[in-house]
């Protein structure tokens, strides 16, 4: 036999196993569409934490390939920066919700091609929502999102 035709067949078996291995890189690019959101405020020198779920988390962001990004939620608009490492995604933007200022460094707990769940710990003063006073403590906060 030709070792040409060997080593050509061997390396197209090869070639053909090492594709098969790649996991499929998924892109946080493109448009979200927020569905839920949870907190939990841990108030320095309290023992129970302050827990909220918001359904009405409806916010739209669109993460770019320039790595810029557009929040939008009741009618209030902000751009940023976003960089993505691993896990991590860096967000630079001046966008509050109820809950969070939404600059910080996320960790990706899920990205599929149609869903995007993101985790952030921030320590700070929080404004608690019901009752509009100022509080002191770390919040643990997670943003889901349906692609759109």
């Amino acid at each position: 036999m030709n070792y040409r035709v060997l080593f050509s067949l061997v390396y197209f078996c090869v070639l053909l196993t090492a594709c098969d291995d790649e996991p499929e890189i998924i892109s946080i690019v493109g448009k979200w569409q927020g569905t839920k959101a949870e907190a939990e405020l841990l108030a320095f020198g309290v023992p129970i934490p302050v827990k909220e779920t918001d359904d009405t988390f409806h916010a739209e962001a669109e993460f770019r390939d320039d790595g810029t990004v557009t929040v939008t939620q009741d009618a209030q608009t902000s751009s940023g920066m976003w960089h993505q490492d691993g896990d991590k995604l860096m967000l630079t933007i001046t966008f509050n919700t109820d809950f969070i200022d939404l600059s910080g460094t996320y960790t990706i707990k899920e990205l599929t091609s149609t869903k995007l769940v993101l985790f952030i710990e921030k320590d700070g003063t929080y404004t608690d929502p019901g009752s509009g006073l100022d509080i002191d403590g770390t919040v643990k906060a997670t943003l889901y999102f349906d692609k759109k």
